[in-house]
C-alpha cells in the first residue's frame, strides 16, 4: 500500500483522478450535496441519513438522492453494483467498529473503488449543524483515525499536509487561532471486478 504526502488542499482533483474510470458513485453522507455536485461521474447518488438535508440540497437536480441509513447500506445496493463510493467527511461522524461495519458494506458495494477523506487523529466536532437544518446529533466526530487504520485494510493514503487550520470555522472554535494545522487522509482501496 503507498502512502504520498500532498501539500496542498485540492482534494476533489485528487478524488477526481481516482474516479476517472468511474460512471456511478454512490456519496455516504451527502449532505446538501456540495461535494457530490463536483465529482466528475456522470451518474451520481447521494445517500444521507438526515432527510432535511436532502429536502434542501443546493445541487439536487444533478444527483439521485436516497434518505437512508448508512449502516444499513447494503440492504439497497447489490454487490458490485456501483463503480466507486465515496465517504467525505463522514466515517469519523461513527464509532469505529460501526465505521468499519460500513466500509465492509461499501466495499462490497463498490466495483472499482472505495474512497474515503477524513481528518488525521481525533478532530473533534461538536453538534453544531452549520446548515441549520437540524442534524446536530449527526455532526458530532465520534473517532479519529490514523495512516495504519486504513494500511490494514489494504487502503493507499494521501496524506494532506495542514489541511485542516484557522480558515476551518470548526477547526477554529475548537482549537483556537494559535492551534497547529490538522493533517487530513485520503484513503482508497482498489475493488476486485
Amino acid at each position: 500500500m503507498t502512502v504520498n504526502v500532498v501539500n496542498h488542499k485540492d482534494f476533489l482533483d485528487t478524488i477526481n483522478g481516482l474516479l476517472s474510470d468511474s460512471r456511478t458513485v454512490l456519496d455516504i453522507g451527502c449532505g446538501v450535496g456540495e461535494t457530490l455536485k463536483d465529482l466528475s461521474c456522470p451518474i451520481k447518488i447521494g445517500l444521507d441519513a438526515h432527510r432535511p438535508y436532502l429536502e434542501h440540497a443546493k445541487y439536487g437536480e444533478q444527483f439521485i438522492k436516497i434518505n437512508f441509513t448508512a449502516e444499513r447500506v447494503s440492504e439497497l445496493f447489490l454487490p458490485k453494483s456501483l463503480d466507486s463510493v465515496t465517504l467525505i467527511d463522514v466515517i469519523e461522524h461513527f464509532e469505529k467498529g460501526v465505521a468499519w461495519d460500513v466500509l465492509r458494506q461499501v466495499e462490497e458495494i463498490a466495483a472499482k473503488k472505495v474512497i474515503v477523506f477524513t481528518p488525521r487523529g481525533f478532530f473533534q466536532q461538536l453538534e453544531v449543524d452549520h446548515y441549520g437544518l437540524g442534524g446536530e446529533s449527526l455532526q458530532r466526530h465520534r473517532s479519529g483515525w490514523e495512516v495504519e487504520d486504513f494500511q490494514k485494510h489494504g487502503y493507499n493514503i494521501f496524506i494532506f499536509s495542514k489541511f485542516h487550520d484557522q480558515k476551518n470555522l470548526a477547526f477554529l472554535k475548537v482549537y483556537g487561532k494559535d492551534a497547529e494545522p490538522i493533517d487530513a487522509l485520503l484513503a482508497w482501496k482498489d475493488c476486485c471486478l
